[in-house]
């Protein structure tokens, strides 16, 4: 079986725009493996499966089925699940990373990083549109009564140096691109050419392609602060899932999304000022439970992975 290209996010780190506009063109060398149905299919088999039911021969079947095309393009599985959940923890992080590594252990893998102020209130916008109904406060303080018995949110998640060293450990340190999502956002070229240098795929005509992408393209239309208030409490009696299990009734689909677009017209209509103030105030917060927790972490990652992080405003 070919060695991929196994992009493993994390969340919130423009994973759906490179699934969308940049792994998708094979002028660039690149053979996308998983559409949304493929990715259905591999959180399934190779993420969700029970360690005792895991049957790795299905995966590589799987996968070996995908790749079976002409050419020499670059195999690409990109999935930021594989990194784990944020919402959970990343309980399963290593595991998963134990599963790639016996199917690929020759694979290249890439891991995209955003400062941790920034990616705490983008990842905890997710969990409210997801379906999860705690305050900001209380996602990130979660209820320690009950010995854990579920995982949820933790800090250390986001500490990112452990599970880079881990992967590097597995797969050899120059198998593993660790880069910055804020490239991503103000020098996309020179975000996407690492990745094409990386895969050996650096050729002039590329690069010249790479810059006539999307860049600005936005995949996914944030929450203003009233949206966030209304979906919390639309979550809480009509959204039943795994972050919200609890919901007395479950709507369709349909219906939450029409809810959605109500509240953001919401949005529209509010004041500068009172968006300024919340937003503030989120940042505040964020703030006073981060203080200095990841610095140390950070450090790291520059040791090991020669990124100026600082100069990015990592802590």
């Amino acid at each position: 079986m070919r060695s991929p290209l196994i992009h493993i996010g994390y969340n919130k780190t423009g994973s759906t725009w490179l699934q969308e506009e940049f792994f998708p063109l094979q002028e660039l060398g690149f053979y996308l493996l998983l559409e949304m149905e493929d990715r259905r299919q591999i959180y399934r088999y190779l993420v969700k499966e029970h360690a005792l039911h895991y049957e790795e021969g299905r995966v590589r079947a799987y996968c070996e089925e995908r790749m079976s095309y002409e050419g020499d393009l670059l195999p690409v599985l990109s999935a930021e699940r594989l990194s784990g959940d944020p919402h959970s923890g990343g309980y399963d992080s290593v595991e998963i990373a134990g599963r790639l590594h016996s199917l690929f252990p020759e694979a290249k893998i890439l891991v995209v990083v955003r400062e941790q102020r920034s990616m705490l209130l983008s990842v905890y916008t997710q969990y409210v549109r997801a379906g999860g109904t705690r305050s900001l406060r209380r996602y990130l303080r979660p209820p320690l009564r009950g010995s854990r018995r579920m995982p949820q949110f933790d800090f250390r998640f986001l500490d990112y140096a452990p599970l880079v060293e881990h992967y590097m450990g597995l797969f050899g340190r120059e198998r593993v691109k660790v880069l910055p999502y804020e490239w991503l956002l103000n020098e996309p070229q020179r975000f996407l050419s690492e990745i094409l240098r990386f895969c050996d795929l650096a050729t002039p005509e590329r690069l010249e392609r790479i810059k006539t992408l999307p860049f600005g393209k936005r995949v996914n239309r944030s929450y203003g602060p009233f949206t966030l208030w209304a979906k919390r409490l639309y979550n809480r009696f009509f959204l039943d899932n795994s972050l919200n299990p609890a919901a007395p009734f479950h709507l369709p689909e349909g219906i939450e999304r029409r809810a959605v677009r109500l509240f953001q017209s919401v949005d529209v209509v509010l004041p500068g000022a009172v968006v300024k103030n919340a937003k503030r105030r989120r940042a505040a917060l964020i703030g006073r439970a981060v203080e200095n927790r990841y610095a140390k972490g950070n450090e790291r990652l520059c040791e090991i992975t020669g990124l100026d992080l600082k100069k990015l405003g990592y802590l």
